[in-house]
């Protein structure tokens, strides 16, 4: 169950990420639903930057936040961020 959980948050996410409208209510605690909104945010950045061709230090500085992003959610939830 967990793991079907973790599967469809995945890809709400990447619906998210890729720019499409996305509806849903998610429960948990403050502190990880603040993180799980700064590292979707910090992904769609960084898919955007990608996407534009952006600087390479841009992208450097948006990965460097994306991964301690990626570290403080999964410390929060357990949840391996895959993407």
């Amino acid at each position: 169950m967990i793991k079907e959980k973790e599967s469809v948050l995945h890809s709400i996410a990447a619906k998210f990420i890729m720019g499409e409208d996305v509806e849903i209510e998610i429960n948990g605690e403050k502190p990880q639903l603040d993180v799980l909104k700064e590292l979707l945010e910090v992904s769609r950045k960084l898919k955007l930057q990608l996407d534009s061709g952006d600087k390479i230090e841009n992208i450097s500085e948006t990965l460097d936040v994306k991964r301690k992003l990626t570290k403080k959610f999964q410390n929060l939830t357990g949840i391996t961020w895959r993407l």
